[in-house]
């Protein structure tokens, strides 16, 4: 394990100070790794071959040691990886003192090994699906989709299932100091995250969880039967098992998914992921408390309807929304409406919603009439100035909510 190499010095650092023993690795060849001695590093150990051969620990006494070059008095066991030797963990001192340290030091080293040969392991595997996903969700052109097609084939993918596109925004925030990530794009929580959202959201191999950016994952699924019900439930549980995760690690974040409308080809596969980009930033930008959310529910279409419709003699309304907001009384004028409208056309309940008396409403009401000689009784009329200044209203937000893009 030639990254074995790398770490061997900080480990003899690691375990030397807190045991404070001197202490030895060498690879398989015999070769000193890490030492306590700095001098000794890149020297050979002769005993090496012997120890790796056995598999045994061996002591090795002071007169022992004497007759041998470059071996001190200590204990040596082979370390393992994977049912092969790969070095020798050496404890340095009177045999009888350090023994009872060997088999902790031995299976913390190669715990460590494990650890940091699954780390290497999953991080590849997330940087090979973040890829895989934004070639995916970026493709325009034949020659892209043709990639694609080649991409997919050879991680095993089939692009022609179909899929529905779930979004995870989980924005983690944490007081302690970072985990090492071992030189990885991604630290161990990611890891464990990807590891566990795999778990609770991947039913069969169709299914794809990929990391989009430090707050985002996504998820591409494969839908066999259409079952919103069933869907929604398992989001649910998935969104509670998450937040026991993050709370487990002692992590703030407040967790998001939306998921979008199912799809068999790769267009239909990136506007699924589009329909659930547009619902979480929508949620976001307006404040949703609901943590599963679809550009499907009614509260959210609506919102999304006044952001993207294209009103009609679009000049003449924007000359109506300046008037308003030029009249010295502008503000209240356009928050009663839009509340009035909201509230279904209901000027008890409006004024109630807006702690004014009924007849403060109507006033306004007909302040903003002789102002816009709209009809109040018309629900059309009412309707389009409505989604007029619910746009009006949502340009003026001061940091609308952008989704980071793949």
């Amino acid at each position: 394990m030639r990254s074995f190499e790398h770490i061997a010095q900080s480990v003899v650092e690691q375990f030397s100070s807190i045991l404070d023993i001197p202490i030895s690795i060498t690879d398989d060849t015999g070769l000193i790794i890490g030492c306590t001695d700095s001098h000794r590093l890149g020297t050979h150990h002769v005993a090496t071959a012997e120890v790796t051969k056995s598999g045994k620990v061996m002591f090795f006494s002071k007169e022992q040691s004497a007759t041998l070059n470059n071996v001190l008095p200590g204990v040596a066991t082979p370390l393992q990886f994977q049912q092969q030797t790969i070095g020798v963990l050496g404890l340095i001192g009177e045999p009888k003192d350090v023994e009872r340290y060997v088999s902790f030091v031995q299976a913390h080293i190669e715990m460590l090994l494990m650890e940091r040969f699954r780390s290497k392991t999953v991080g590849l595997q997330m940087d090979t699906l973040k890829d895989f996903s934004h070639h995916l969700l970026t493709s325009k052109t034949g020659r892209d989709v043709e990639k694609l097609y080649s991409y997919a084939d050879m991680l095993g993918i089939s692009l022609s299932l179909p899929r529905r596109c779930i979004l995870l925004e989980i924005p983690l925030a944490s007081n302690h100091p970072p985990f090492p990530s071992f030189q990885n794009t991604f630290n161990k929580i990611q890891q464990d995250l990807f590891l566990f959202i795999r778990s609770l959201l991947m039913d069969n191999e169709n299914d794809i969880v990929a990391p989009l950016n430090a707050q985002q994952w996504i998820i591409l699924k494969h839908v066999q039967t259409e079952d919103t019900g069933g869907l929604m439930k398992k989001l649910d549980y998935a969104f509670h098992s998450l937040k026991r995760f993050v709370e487990s690690r002692d992590l703030e974040s407040s967790i998001t998914i939306s998921f979008g409308n199912c799809y068999s080809t790769i267009e239909g596969v990136i506007h699924s992921y589009e329909q659930s980009r547009k619902a979480l930033a929508i949620a976001k930008r307006h404040h949703f408390t609901e943590s599963i959310i679809s550009i499907e529910d009614w509260k959210l279409l609506s919102l999304a309807l006044i952001e993207e419709t294209e009103l009609p003699a679009r000049q003449t309304l924007d000359q109506y929304v300046e008037k308003l907001d030029k009249h010295p009384n502008g503000a209240a004028l356009i928050s009663s409406f839009i509340v009035y409208c909201e509230e279904q056309l209901n000027t008890s309940q409006a004024a109630k919603k807006l702690f004014i008396h009924r007849n403060t409403l109507i006033y306004r009401l007909q302040q903003l009439q002789e102002l816009l000689s709209i009809d109040f009784q018309s629900f059309h009329q009412c309707v389009l100035l409505y989604l007029a200044l619910k746009q009006h209203e949502n340009a003026k937000l001061a940091l609308p909510y952008t989704m980071e893009q793949p």
